[in-house]
């Protein structure tokens, strides 16, 4: 029915078949609308238009750029500003044409436009007289159709002189202005030429960057620590200033030098000494010095003698004990010397003969038989070996007891010593015969004594001791570390 007054013109047949045959084999395909636009561009040509693709649901649509609009029939040439106004065009066409009320600018331009002006390389239409901005220039549609005249755009011109430290000329487009180019000084901080300074002991250097400047500001801000003869304390340790002063470094800031401050006290100094002892000056040091000047000796009863060099006292309790105090070597050296008395026997002396030695600690007497030898010849037997071989043999020896003692002279200021020994006075040579293992015998000689006698020798002492008095026939000395008893 759509198609009904062309049928007469164009017949429909062929094309309604071809429509059938691609709806049934080809479906969806499009190819059904394409016998349908043929045989309405037929129609078109007879001069009979048909609206036919508003009544295919959409299947057969034509879209048209957003300028334009679908018509079935409109005129085979569009009208532009361009063609002549008399020109007449009865051929119709399907096609996207410019809406009503405008027209196609010129052919070969997709314009449409409500008046005749201008259109630019950008296909925007101008009114003439219109001024506009294009490709960085400005443009004027210039009336009567005479087109489109553009100039460079002018740009202002500036050249910043970039003097901050850190700073360089950068040229790039103007954010607002795209079609100038601006020069702006930009910010490098491996351009700066300020280095960090070298800041005294006790300061750290600090870096800061401040607002509006390209490089950083430095400067030397305390660490919170104190300095002293270039070396650097963290607070609460120990600083050395003098063998005289104690000094640590406190939390305490000095205004002026922003380091922290020191304190020191002196040194306490020891203001009495031990007994025995004496204060005296110690070069170099601080401090005088306990110094040992006498010995002291301690005796069990917790009591203690004080002696200076050279001295020397008896124990009051006991006259056989004496002490005494030497300087060797510069250092004192204390001692103890106990008396050793001879045995005495009282049943063996005469009545009322009885007295004490100079000494004072041993006793003596008279005895009752004066005559008495004290040192004579005692016989022995003894067992004689020889290579292996023995044999006895009936000997002397000598024994007695002879005149023997130590006492102080205070008319030489020394000690006065006399030594007797019981000693062998005459010796001979004798021979005796020695039975030996595998039954031989061996003769052997030895020295037999005849007889004895007190003879005087000579008295050592030790080096240590001799200043030391030791009275008596017999004398024990007992040296003593330095100073002590």
């Amino acid at each position: 029915i759509l198609f009904a007054q062309c049928h007469s013109l164009a017949p429909p047949e062929h094309y309604y078949e071809a429509c059938r045959f691609d709806s049934c084999f080809v479906p969806n395909s499009g190819m059904e609308c394409v016998s349908l636009q043929t045989y309405a561009a037929l129609c078109a040509q007879e001069g009979v238009c048909v609206d036919w693709r508003n009544h295919t649901h959409g299947v057969c649509s034509m879209s048209c750029p957003s300028h334009k609009e679908y018509q079935a029939c409109g005129p085979a040439e569009e009208p532009t500003c361009k063609s002549s106004s008399s020109q007449n065009n009865t051929v119709l066409v399907e096609g996207c044409f410019c809406p009503e009320g405008t027209m196609s600018y010129a052919p070969g331009f997709d314009v449409c436009v409500k008046s005749c002006g201008c259109v630019g390389p950008d296909n925007v239409p101008r009114e003439f007289g219109e001024h506009f901005e294009f490709d960085c220039k400005d443009c004027v549609c210039l009336e009567g159709g005479s087109g489109i005249v553009c100039e460079p755009k002018k740009c202002t011109q500036n050249s910043p002189k970039c003097t901050e430290d850190g700073t360089y000329p950068v040229t790039e487009v103007d954010p607002a202005n795209t079609c100038c180019n601006i020069t702006t000084c930009k910010c490098n901080t491996s351009l700066c030429k300020e280095k960090a300074p070298l800041c005294a002991l006790g300061f750290d250097v600090k870096s800061e960057m401040v607002p509006g400047r390209c490089c950083p500001v430095y400067s030397c801000v305390p660490k919170g620590v104190c300095v002293l003869e270039n070396a650097e304390y963290q607070p609460g340790s120990p600083v050395y200033s003098s063998k005289c002063q104690h000094c640590v470094c406190t939390n305490t800031t000095d205004s002026a030098t922003q380091l922290n401050l020191v304190s020191c006290s002196h040194v306490p100094c020891n203001t009495t000494c031990d007994i025995g002892f004496e204060l005296v000056d110690a070069p170099g040091e601080c401090c005088r010095k306990c110094e040992q000047t006498h010995c002291i000796i301690n005796r069990p009863d917790n009591q203690h003698f004080i002696l200076k060099p050279g001295d020397m006292k008896s124990d009051p309790k006991n006259n056989c004990t004496f002490f005494s105090c030497v300087k060797i070597h510069n250092q004192l050296i204390s001692s103890v010397s106990n008396i050793t008395c001879p045995d005495f026997d009282p049943t063996t002396c005469l009545p009322g003969s009885i007295t004490l030695m100079p000494n004072g600690c041993c006793k003596k007497c008279i005895p009752r038989n004066e005559t008495r030898i004290p040192c004579s010849t005692i016989p022995m037997t003894k067992i004689v070996t020889d290579a292996g071989c023995t044999g006895k043999i009936t000997t002397n020896y000598c024994s007695g007891s002879c005149g023997t003692f130590a006492m102080y002279s205070a008319e030489a200021q020394a000690l006065d010593h006399k030594c007797s020994c019981c000693k062998e006075q005459r010796t001979s040579r004798r021979q005796v015969v020695l039975s030996c293992p595998d039954g031989s015998s061996r003769s052997h000689t030895y020295t037999h004594i005849e007889s004895c006698l007190c003879q005087d020798t000579v008295c050592e002492i030790p080096l240590a001791q001799r200043r030391v008095p030791s009275r008596g026939r017999r004398s024990s000395s007992q040296v003593l570390r330095p100073g002590t008893a």
